[in-house]
């Protein structure tokens, strides 16, 4: 992502002002472990429990149970960022300069977080908002409950979908969210769920541990994905970093192809980049609230 700061003009004096949104961070990266990966391709064999004992009579032949390992390959993908700045930064007092500098690569980082939703969710690359090739969004192979004026009943509907399998965490959309928190029990008035904070940082929801980013339903995505909340077993997400994220400084050339030379623009440019790897074993492990 390239950020055009040719009209900033820093004084000889810089005080620094963040203005800072509220964060829509992973809830992969919340609600499931990271694991350290290497380039090599990975391969998951999922193991089924569904073995069950038998009752043998004496003297009796004892019947055989067949396990089959069913094969998960792992996907890679790069995610880059880069910001142009003035480099009349240089000039900025040490501290001050350090500050932005920071404040630059935190947001990039940030944003290389989200892009693991994106890619894992929908399938869906964040900078452009198109379909990626080659990726299966999680979200079209889970199982579907369709939304309905009752957000309780919904949450019971995606719960049911999951008999099978061990829910540990749950991702909501902010919008989806906010309707929780308006929720009140008639008689008292109360909040039907307090643990639900004004800023919508959900930490969780009816004891299971929650997320929430605008990255659930997509919302940089060209064609809207619909999806409200997800719900599952978030350990069936393996993913971690192939390579981890580190930040250079590039003084010369055009390196977000934006047909500007830095050189030539008084720029420069800090560019973070990282490489991920992940595997869904099981999209029949989540269900998926989408708005109808």
């Amino acid at each position: 992502m390239a950020t055009d700061t040719t009209k900033i003009k820093l004084p000889t004096s810089v005080v620094p002002t963040i203005f800072k949104q509220v964060g829509n961070n992973s809830t992969i990266a919340a609600l499931s472990p990271s694991i350290p990966h290497t380039f090599t391709n990975t391969d998951y064999l999922v193991f089924n429990q569904s073995a069950e004992a038998e009752v043998v009579e004496e003297g009796a032949k004892k019947s055989a149970y067949e396990q089959t390992f069913t094969p998960v390959t792992g996907k890679r993908f790069k995610v880059v960022t880069t910001t142009r700045v003035t480099d009349e930064l240089r000039w900025a007092d040490e501290d001050n300069r350090l500050e932005i500098v920071s404040n630059i690569i935190a947001d990039q980082s940030a944003a290389m977080g989200r892009a693991l939703d994106y890619v894992v969710y929908h399938a869906v690359n964040p900078k452009t908002g198109g379909a990626l090739g080659g990726y299966n969004a999680l979200t079209a192979g889970a199982k579907t409950v369709t939304a309905t004026s009752d957000a309780v009943a919904d949450i019971d509907s995606m719960s049911d979908q999951l008999m099978d399998y061990d829910i540990t965490g749950f991702a909501l959309s902010k919008s989806f969210a906010s309707s929780l928190r308006k929720l009140r029990v008639p008689s008292t008035g109360t909040r039907l769920y307090p643990e639900i904070p004004l800023n919508l940082q959900v930490g969780n929801l009816d004891g299971i541990p929650a997320a929430t980013s605008n990255t659930v339903n997509g919302k940089l995505a060209t064609t809207p994905t619909n999806v409200l909340a997800i719900m599952g077993d978030f350990s069936l997400i393996k993913w971690g970093m192939v390579r981890d994220i580190y930040s250079e400084l590039i003084e010369y050339g055009d390196p977000d192809n934006t047909g500007a030379d830095l050189k030539g623009s008084n720029q420069v440019a800090y560019r973070t980049e990282a490489v991920y790897a992940y595997a869904v074993l099981d999209t029949k492990g989540f269900s998926v609230l989408k708005s109808a």
